[in-house]
């Protein structure tokens, strides 16, 4: 039996990055051995064990054997006399068909090496093709190593054209799909993700809403420079994860049907689904809120249409999010449009912004229900009078 390091983590020791996850390859040995030696079995599809002290996963060395579409669609064989280099085979490019023995010599059958210096990636075999995920995949490996000058071999492009005007990324599980674009939104460069998929054809079967965006010369610079900035917060009290802000930027483009079709598509949580859908829908009054706010602290005036109107808004808002129970939604949304704003217009102060909605939503907070009761109000006398005072707290924000 005989144990070697495969895939990302010798890809990156070469390029001298952090190695994150090991994954080890067993080969000429049977699922009875690992057990034997205290491995715990965690594969459903395939033989992957845990090791008893380190817990990083060990793979029996397999093959596969394509026998259906999409992402599932594959026969395995893990037996002893599978070889090393038939296990990295199967591997989807060159850089990460590598292996790494005890004797710390690098095992590359594919060229995996010369692929690395070069700053390619290439596709290890045809086989490559019989996988629709490795699309999202690439794209994604694009997205994390652009930094570096990577580019896709001519011939691998060309592959990854025709798997996606083959149909085949419409048999991919949308746990996958969103899996694989979450991660996506994590690397270096996330922007590459979208342009490599627009690029390629690849957004038609889960992404086709975005197509039109990303190939409108304003809208696609206004994105790029979005998801390369990153989201940058101010403060710990920004709650968004970056991942999410980074999905929720699309709502800033897309009409009210083509995000709700969007999100039906994908398996976010409802929680995530609320969060974009919230962003879309009230982006443009928080802007407002946030200017006429700056506008009436100048003037300083208790008695206004204007500023009736204003406090009226501003209540009705927190309404809707539903501040009093779940504060953390608004805080959330607060802090993409924080990011959106201060990325497509430099002068904007993201600070300024999440300040002004906190001390609002201070103001809101101060209203005790128990007190309104105390003063004798019964039933839905109660919630009228929460409401009137929840506005006179905001008016004094305002007020000389």
């Amino acid at each position: 039996m005989q144990v070697y390091l495969v895939g990302g983590a010798v890809r990156d020791m070469l390029l001298q990055r952090p190695v994150k996850d090991r994954d080890y390859v067993v080969v000429g040995a049977t699922v009875e051995d690992m057990l034997a030696q205290g491995f715990t079995p965690v594969g459903k599809d395939f033989p992957v064990f845990l090791h008893p002290k380190t817990q990083a996963e060990y793979a029996l060395a397999r093959t596969e054997r394509k026998t259906g579409t999409g992402y599932g669609g594959f026969s395995f064989s893990a037996d002893p006399d599978v070889t090393l280099a038939q296990d990295l085979q199967r591997r989807d490019l060159t850089i990460n068909a590598m292996a790494l023995g005890d004797d710390g010599q690098v095992i590359d059958p594919y060229g995996g090496q010369a692929d690395l210096e070069a700053r390619i990636f290439r596709h290890v075999s045809p086989a490559f093709e019989e996988d629709p995920l490795r699309v999202l995949r690439v794209a994604r490996f694009f997205a994390r190593y652009h930094e570096y000058g990577f580019a896709i071999a001519p011939e691998t492009l060309t592959l990854l054209k025709r798997m996606c005007a083959s149909g085949e990324l419409k048999a991919l599980a949308a746990p996958r799909v969103l899996q694989e674009t979450l991660t996506a939104m994590t690397e270096n460069q996330p922007w590459v993700y979208w342009q490599t998929l627009l690029d390629i054809g690849g957004l038609d079967d889960w992404f086709g809403e975005f197509k039109a965006i990303l190939n409108e010369p304003t809208h696609a610079v206004e994105i790029e420079r979005l998801l390369m900035g990153r989201p940058k917060h101010a403060g710990a009290d920004f709650k968004a994860r970056p991942e999410q802000a980074e999905l929720a930027l699309w709502g800033y483009y897309l009409n009210d049907s083509a995000l709700a079709s969007w999100l039906a598509r994908l398996p976010l949580s409802n929680a995530d689904k609320d969060i974009l859908a919230l962003v879309q829908q009230h982006q443009s009054t928080l802007t407002k809120i946030y200017l006429t706010s700056h506008t009436l602290l100048r003037v300083h005036t208790d008695s206004s249409l204007a500023l009736d109107q204003h406090v009226e808004t501003v209540l009705r808002v927190f309404e809707k999010f539903d501040v009093a129970r779940r504060p953390e939604r608004l805080e959330r949304c607060l802090a993409i449009h924080a990011w959106y704003c201060s990325t497509v217009n430099p002068d904007f102060s993201a600070t300024d912004f999440f300040a002004l909605f906190m001390r609002l939503q201070a103001a809101v907070k101060q209203v005790d229900v128990q007190s309104i009761i105390a003063q004798g109000y019964q039933g839905v006398a109660i919630k009228a009078q929460l409401r009137a005072e929840q506005l006179t707290a905001l008016k004094h924000i305002f007020c000389v």
